[in-house]
């Protein structure tokens, strides 16, 4: 989603859209728009082709059971009992007419009390490791 790229550099037109984005045919901001999108997508090419930036992530899986909206995160199965984490969730908010249930992440667990022994998964990601270098060497060359 380029949207908030072109906001930043106060271009505002429609893109994304099918085929060919509009924000390049715009009277008024199309010539800029294409000009730095071309810039952006060098300097995308350069960081993936140069690999500056490296992508890290993680993922693990644990035992868990909601109560109510939460979700009890525990160490291992045998220490159900005692919670290394409590993960509150959030119940749709949006009023919706045809909608007549209001669902939080803690409805796909299940409940401590059933006696289900379910579980979780959590991952955390990210593409930053390399970022500092990569804006301290723009920042010297402009």
């Amino acid at each position: 989603d380029w949207n908030p790229f072109f906001a930043v550099w106060q271009l505002r037109g429609k893109y994304p859209n099918r085929g060919y984005p509009k924000i390049f045919e715009d009277a008024t901001v199309g010539g800029e728009a294409k000009k730095v999108f071309d810039e952006a997508q060098e300097i995308l090419k350069k960081i993936v082709s140069g690999r500056k930036l490296t992508a890290n992530g993680i993922v693990a899986f644990y035992p868990a059971n909601s109560v109510g909206d939460d979700i009890e995160v525990y160490e291992n199965d045998e220490t159900r009992g005692t919670p290394i984490a409590n993960l509150m969730t959030l119940r749709q908010q949006e009023l919706r007419e045809e909608q007549g249930e209001y669902l939080a992440m803690s409805d796909f667990i299940a409940p401590k009390g059933s006696g289900v022994q379910d579980y979780i998964g959590l991952f955390a990601c990210t593409a930053g490791i390399g970022m500092d270098k990569l804006l301290a060497d723009f920042e010297a060359k402009n």
